[in-house]
């Protein structure tokens, strides 16, 4: 698509006008309306194409305010890398027409068009002309031009790697001791220095009987109250042994018996 120069358009208008008209005075000269060029005019790929963006200009090419546009004409190309030449003219299709509109009385006002999907393996040009009326329309904005690839699938993660259980049991109590009073009999024992240490489980057993749990105390105690003894006329024996805070918790061997009679 060949997009005719500003000087050369305005010099068809100008002798349409002047020829076919029969008025003996000038029209008004179309710079009064052209709006000057988009001069910055970007891109920013994406997934499946590439967004355009740009300024929208406020000002004629004679420096008068301007209050709307009517729209901007975007050229596109789209060549294979193979067949792409810089020195080359630039293959614009048919230009699309993106709407304008009206202008903020301060600050800026910004345009964008999404250009999607793209094929990879091609180079992609854009250029753009803004118009604020039918016969008003910019010069080229600068050009801009990209290679489209298909993004890259982003990399699976790799699992986080699991923490080795705990399977170390706490140190075993020591120097336990039973001692009897009028209606129970109170256990005591030494605590390790585990700092995963989450208590002790309280043992009994009674003649050649096997041990039996009778209860447990959370850590820091060290005492436990057997609150219902067997009669005194048993040999009963206690052992104590210390078990950690893993799930589930490591147990440690049963201590050595204390007897109490």
């Amino acid at each position: 698509m060949m997009k005719l120069p500003l000087l050369l358009r305005i010099s068809v208008l100008s002798g349409l006008l002047l020829g076919g008209c029969g008025y003996k005075t000038l029209p008004v000269a179309p710079s009064a309306m052209i709006p000057r060029p988009v001069t910055d005019l970007s891109y920013e790929l994406t997934d499946s194409g590439a967004v355009l963006r740009w300024t929208f200009p406020d000002r004629t090419v004679t420096g008068e305010k301007i209050a709307e546009l009517d729209s901007f004409q975007l050229y596109r190309a789209e060549v294979p890398v193979d067949d792409y030449c810089e020195t080359c003219p630039v293959p614009f299709a048919a230009p699309i027409t993106v709407a304008g509109g009206s202008l903020p009385n301060k600050g800026s006002r910004q345009g964008s068009w999404e250009n999607a999907p793209m094929r990879p393996g091609y180079i992609y040009l854009f250029q753009l002309r803004s118009r604020s009326g039918w016969l008003s329309e910019s010069e080229d904005s600068n050009l801009i031009s990209f290679r489209w690839e298909k993004p890259s699938a982003a990399p699976k993660q790799a699992a986080a790697p699991v923490a080795a259980a705990d399977r170390t049991p706490p140190q075993v109590p020591g120097n336990v001791k039973a001692a009897r009073t009028a209606s129970s009999v109170k256990v005591f024992w030494d605590a390790g220095e585990d700092k995963d240490l989450a208590g002790h489980k309280v043992y009994r057993r009674v003649g050649e009987a096997a041990p039996e749990l009778i209860g447990e105390a959370k850590a820091p105690f060290n005492i436990f109250e057997d609150k219902n003894p067997p009669p005194k006329s048993a040999s009963v024996f206690y052992a104590v042994s210390s078990f950690d805070q893993s799930s589930p918790p490591n147990e440690s061997q049963k201590s050595a018996e204390a007897s109490v009679r």
